[in-house]
């Protein structure tokens, strides 16, 4: 048991076992490795090293455990080989798919990270490194009848046929078709241009199929583009056609949301681009010229049926008080010309009220979705001065917008305190973030670092930063998924999963489950917050936050509270 859960445990009286994981990755009690070719089966948010030992928590089957409309994964770790192949044998699965992926070492920083799933139809490749994982995707159709599916994934390495059991136990609950909302930057300019250097792009016909493949995959996956690309309006008349295709925004347009995105942007720039690079050539600073432009998007998008999408306007970043003032002038534009747009803003409503013209109720002018930084979510540390607690400030004042408001996270790993999405954190961090997500029931996530920003690179070697702007690579026919891409999409599933248990049972319900799991400094009456000084936890960052589960365990308990989870939400 990590120290912090001790802490916790004496703060929360936390009683739930720890060590018995429901889904069948059996804990074991160190990391030893058989000698020998083997094949190990471990959570899909289990990191995997390139050599060296394997992570405790290994078994000899996959068991996975799921609602109905889910994808769920695993590892399967081949160690000792030269080569390496793989057959799904289907046995009993039924309806139930299976998908099977290369794990492709990338490096980061001083890193190899199996992190590029490459697309395998299992035919014998070369090991990358000592330990070769490849990745089980698991695909349960919402009609699927709840029982157990069986089958086995004959994992061969060199020349021995290792058998790796594979149970799937659908259960009863559905998760809805209706998705979390999201935003998520993405440029399909620096992706195109990625494919044409690694892989080649000859035709305008093969660009155009590739900017389409991209959004397709990204509504697989849950991301709604915080960019359109291609089938951005030129100017502010709207959308018209073109003979060539990278000007022609009403039929790109068309190509890039005909899969069902959650929520879309309006496309309007934020203070963030440059003046030659706005949309539609609009001033984010002059709202009061943007009324024909609305009205001829909105009419747009309501003959391809699109208004049912949660339409949003951000169109200012993180802004002080002066940009806050020119969100509430957008705000009054936006909810003027296009009933129905939602205005977003980065940023918290402040404890003194200085920003409370953005949610008074009055002149049409208020923010409709906050979102805020999920390090500043509750508050921070108090200096012993002060009589006044600080942990909680930010947290009340969100509280107080979420009667009228929606209120998204957004995460990035400049400064340490929070799980964010970098390739240099343990895999379980991306799905950590969802759970808090789901923990505080906060209703959508942004994302702004970026998703294809690639630089120079081929990033199927290494990437820069740590990773943190690419979340996919990129790929011949359609984009390849990171491994930390998998993990927001299990991410934004248990989000559902988990909205039906508060739904059913209450938000104390899911605290519980989350807390009784060590996945969070939680209990079924409240979170419990860690900071530097002044909360009932310490912790090593100034902003108040949970204690969170980030070693080696955190797969395993992330499958235990999945467990119980899907049992409550049945």
């Amino acid at each position: 048991m990590t120290a912090w859960m001790l802490g916790v445990r004496r703060v929360l009286g936390l009683t739930a076992c720890l060590c018995a994981i429901a889904s069948g990755f059996a804990v074991s009690a160190t990391g030893a490795t058989p000698s020998g070719p083997s094949a190990t089966a471990f959570p899909s948010s289990q990191s995997i090293p390139a050599d060296g030992g394997l992570p405790a928590g290994g078994a000899t089957g996959v068991r996975l455990e799921t609602a109905r409309g889910e994808r769920e994964g695993a590892w399967i770790v081949a160690r000792d080989g030269r080569s390496l192949a793989a057959t799904v044998e289907r046995g009993s699965l039924g309806p139930v798919g299976v998908e099977l992926a290369w794990g492709h070492f990338v490096r980061v920083g001083t890193r190899l990270v199996p992190d590029a799933l490459l697309p395998w139809d299992g035919e014998s490749r070369a090991f990358e490194q000592s330990n070769q994982p490849l990745y089980v995707r698991v695909l349960v159709p919402r009609g699927t009848e709840p029982g157990t599916y069986a089958g086995r994934v004959v994992v061969t390495v060199d020349d021995r046929a290792i058998a790796v059991p594979l149970s799937v136990r659908v259960l009863a609950p559905t998760l809805p078709e209706q998705a979390l909302p999201t935003s998520f930057h993405v440029s399909a300019a620096t992706y195109l241009a990625a494919v044409a250097r690694v892989h080649g792009l000859r035709t305008h016909a093969e660009r155009q199929a590739t900017h389409a493949s991209l959004y397709r995959f990204l509504a697989e996956y849950g991301l709604s583009p915080s960019s359109w690309a291609f089938g951005e309006p030129r100017n502010a008349g709207g959308y018209t056609g073109a003979s060539r295709w990278w000007l022609d925004s009403a039929t790109v347009m068309r190509e890039a949301a005909a899969p069902s995105f959650p929520s879309m942007r309006i496309p309007i720039s934020s203070n963030r681009t440059s003046a030659a690079n706005r949309v539609a050539g609009l001033d984010p600073g002059r709202p009061e010229a943007w009324c024909d432009y609305l009205k001829a998007v909105r009419g747009f998008w309501e003959q391809q049926g699109w208004l049912g999408r949660l339409p949003f306007l951000y169109a200012h970043d993180e802004p002080d008080l002066a940009g806050q003032r020119l969100v509430a002038r957008q705000s009054k534009v936006l909810h003027a010309c296009w009933p129905g747009g939602r205005t977003l803003m980065t940023g918290n409503p402040s404890p003194g009220g200085t920003n409370r013209f953005l949610s008074d109720g009055r002149d049409g002018d208020d923010v409709d979705i906050w979102a805020v930084l999920s390090r500043r979510y509750y508050g921070q540390f108090t200096v012993p001065s002060e009589t006044r607690s600080r942990e909680r400030e930010l947290a009340t004042t969100i509280r107080r917008v979420k009667r009228a408001a929606s209120v998204w996270s957004y995460t990035y790993s400049a400064v340490a305190g929070t799980p964010s999405f970098s390739a240099d954190e343990p895999l379980s961090n991306p799905r950590m973030f969802f759970l808090w997500n789901a923990l505080e029931g906060i209703q959508g996530v942004l994302y702004g670092q970026g998703t294809t920003s690639y630089g120079a690179r081929d990033p199927l070697v290494s990437l820069a930063r740590g990773g943190d702007f690419v979340l996919l690579y990129p790929g011949a026919k359609r984009p390849i998924p990171s491994a930390r891409l998998e993990q927001i999409r299990d991410g934004l599933e248990d989000w559902l999963l988990f909205d039906l248990v508060r739904r059913k049972h209450g938000a104390g319900e899911v605290r519980a489950i989350l807390g009784g799991a060590g996945l969070f400094s939680a209990s079924r009456r409240e979170v419990t917050l860690a900071c530097t000084m002044g909360c009932k936890l310490k912790s090593a960052t100034k902003f108040s936050w949970p204690l969170w589960s980030r070693d080696a365990s955190a797969a395993a308990r992330i499958e235990s509270a999945r467990a119980v989870a899907l049992r409550r939400a049945g």
